[in-house]
């Protein structure tokens, strides 16, 4: 799902179902929380990006405010860490898979996702910068993530080793 709220409803389930939403459905009693999203409000969103003094879930800003707000009133004192997304092949698209014109190249997402997660001193693994999956070069594409986008086996291998070796040094 995306990180903020669908402006153009299309399939309710789906598109209703912005992370913000699934925060109250979580179990009560987690130590560790990895927030990993962002790469479908790029891909297939329509949510104005925002400044970062909104608070509405209808903006990419504002979702992620709310969203790390309610994880930390839920669990203020689990982990919580968020991951940024990887690269993606399609990352400086002009218009989305739905057609509607991005509002930024697929870096200014991350780099929102950093900027509101450094306003909450969460902290952040940096996994488009520090991955070491880039899918414009064929051999990285084809091992670790071979549609452009979804991480195959290795790919997860690859992010869960980037993950483990982050949350040991906090």
């Amino acid at each position: 799902t995306r990180i903020a709220k669908q402006q153009d409803v299309q399939t309710p389930d789906y598109d209703n179902a912005y992370f913000v939403t699934r925060v109250p459905d979580m179990d009560d009693d987690i130590d560790v929380i990895v927030v990993f999203g962002g790469t479908n409000d790029y891909g297939h969103g329509d949510a104005a990006m925002g400044t970062m003094s909104d608070r509405t879930d209808d903006t990419f800003y504002g979702a992620l405010h709310n969203l790390y707000t309610a994880l930390l009133e839920k669990y203020p004192t689990a982990t919580i860490v968020v991951m940024t997304p990887t690269h993606r092949v399609d990352e400086n698209q002009l218009y989305n898979e739905r057609g509607v014109r991005n509002v930024s190249n697929f870096e200014g997402y991350v780099n929102v996702i950093s900027e509101v997660a450094a306003y909450y001193a969460i902290p952040v693994l940096d996994l488009y910068r520090l991955s070491g999956m880039q899918p414009e070069n064929e051999t990285i594409r084809n091992i670790y993530m071979p549609d452009g986008l979804h991480p195959s086996d290795e790919g997860h291998r690859l992010i869960y080793n980037r993950l483990r070796e982050f949350l040991l040094n906090l």
